[in-house]
């Protein structure tokens, strides 16, 4: 089963074709970031980021770039900057590409946030 790794994007060239970089400045990224301040609040941290970025794939326009993550990203382990016992982004791209194998995409809330 793909796993989330830690490292940059010249770390995951240089595993191999079976790791993607979904970090800072990738096509994947998440573009809601910890510690800054949002419009609506104090800063978020890494929790509440991955959550939000769960949140926008559930959407009408979300959804699609779910499935097409999930299509692109399924079977690889993803790499990120973010530390691994924090909370990310990744763990949501995981969840979508390697749940999804030979069935529909069903992003369901517990698919997308995995189990409560």
């Amino acid at each position: 089963m793909p796993v989330r790794l830690h490292g940059t994007y010249r770390d995951a060239a240089a595993l191999s074709t079976a790791c993607a970089y979904v970090g800072p400045h990738s096509e994947y990224e998440n573009p809601f970031t910890a510690g800054v301040a949002s419009l609506l609040g104090p800063p978020m941290d890494a929790a509440a980021t991955a959550d939000l970025f769960a949140a926008t794939l559930r959407g009408p326009v979300g959804r699609r770039y779910a499935a097409r993550f999930a299509g692109e990203l399924r079977g690889l382990d993803l790499m990120c900057t973010c530390p691994l016992d924090v909370p990310c982004h990744a763990d949501v791209l995981l969840r979508i590409a390697n749940n999804t194998v030979g069935r529909p995409l069903p992003l369901t809330a517990e698919l997308l946030e995995g189990p409560r």
